[in-house]
């Protein structure tokens, strides 16, 4: 394929969504970039895929729901098929994701689908309403699960197959990598207790970088970028080392040998402080680095519809379109490698705190 069709291919989608945008967008009414973008980055209860603009001027949402299924302190257990039955129910709606009971009488506004503002004041907030229902980021947590434990599976298969011979097929690709957190990750910093905890440190490392490219994607969800579960793994790292801990390491923290006893009570806070400030590190870094990157993508992508004035000023985003696709495809590249380099410091730093908190002293000598 020559360089011109590769360039017409690559274009063109942004021309024709800037001109059919234009064409039904209300002439009154801006581009909203921090929403578009927030809105792409948050989790959510429907794959949103596009909107269908309509003649009156009003744009019909495309998206596949998820049902809703949550606990009413006054009702009990309820369950909706999709946000759209949710509302139509005259009971409940959703703001922000959440869903609230309507006071009695109260109505939702004819213009709202689920997203935006709402008159608070239509919620019924006395009534405790526990979620349960799945979103896109439980969804994808699933399939990546499944996608981790098939792939192991086939290597499993791999290694029974060929044994005593070269590695083939899907085995021959994952191996390289497998070894490379068993000898280089595991075996450095755990030494003769790598063994236990290898199957841990791989789950974690292809979970976080399956689940970093996934969210590259077109339709995925930013699983990484979701504090909750950067939050739930390093909370299960923190449970893991805790409870994996020597008598030397617990020693250490409460009666740090060789430390005056005027200043032990100030170095026993200081190392129960550090013991919550590795896993919130952990957190945020994971949680940080992966939503930049969408940040920074989406940023550009929405430079186009900024100067385009959402299509009114083609011009505008003819002018930047050119550099928001280049900066836009080099940091979208970055990102991949980002995936696995994030995958890899946070099974990194799980084995060396794992490996601080086995340590003994007779391993000093």
């Amino acid at each position: 394929m020559s360089i011109r069709k590769t360039l017409l291919i690559t274009v063109l989608p942004f021309l024709l969504g800037s001109f059919v945008f234009g064409q039904h967008a209300d002439e009154h009414k801006k581009f909203n970039a921090s929403e578009t973008i927030i809105h792409h980055v948050l989790d959510s209860h429907d794959w949103h895929l596009t909107d269908w603009p309509g003649e009156d001027g009003h744009s019909t949402s495309i998206a596949i729901h998820l049902p809703w299924f949550f606990y009413n302190s006054e009702t009990g257990f309820e369950f909706y098929g999709s946000t759209h039955s949710l509302q139509e129910s005259g009971k409940y709606v959703s703001y922000h994701e959440k869903p609230y009971m309507l006071k009695a009488g109260a109505s939702i506004p004819a213009d709202y689908h689920g997203h935006g503002d709402l008159d608070e004041n239509l919620l019924n907030k006395d009534v405790t309403i526990i979620d349960l229902s799945p979103t896109k980021t439980v969804v994808h947590m699933f399939l990546m699960a499944l996608l981790v434990f098939f792939i192991f599976r086939a290597v499993a298969k791999g290694y029974t197959k060929n044994k005593g011979k070269a590695p083939s097929g899907i085995q021959s690709f994952f191996e390289p990598i497998i070894l490379f957190v068993r000898d280089d990750i595991a075996k450095d910093y755990l030494g003769d207790k790598a063994a236990r905890f290898t199957p841990y440190l791989l789950s974690l490392f292809f979970f976080i970088w399956f689940s970093n490219v996934f969210g590259l994607m077109p339709f995925s969800s930013n699983i990484m970028g979701n504090i909750g579960v950067t939050a739930a793994l390093a909370t299960l790292t923190f449970i893991i080392v805790q409870v994996n801990g020597t008598k030397d390491y617990w020693q250490h923290i409460f009666a740090m040998p060789g430390v005056p006893v005027a200043i032990l009570p100030l170095m026993t806070v200081i190392e129960i402080i550090s013991l919550f400030v590795k896993p919130v590190a952990l957190m945020i870094r994971l949680f940080a680095n992966i939503s930049a990157g969408h940040f920074m993508v989406l940023s550009l992508i929405c430079l186009m519809f900024i100067l385009g004035e959402a299509g009114h000023n083609v011009t505008g985003a003819l002018s930047i379109m050119p550099l928001s696709i280049a900066f836009g495809i080099a940091i979208f590249s970055l990102e991949v490698i980002v995936a696995i380099i994030q995958a890899y410091i946070f099974t990194l730093l799980t084995a060396v705190f794992l490996g601080d908190a086995m340590t003994s002293h007779d391993d000093h000598h």
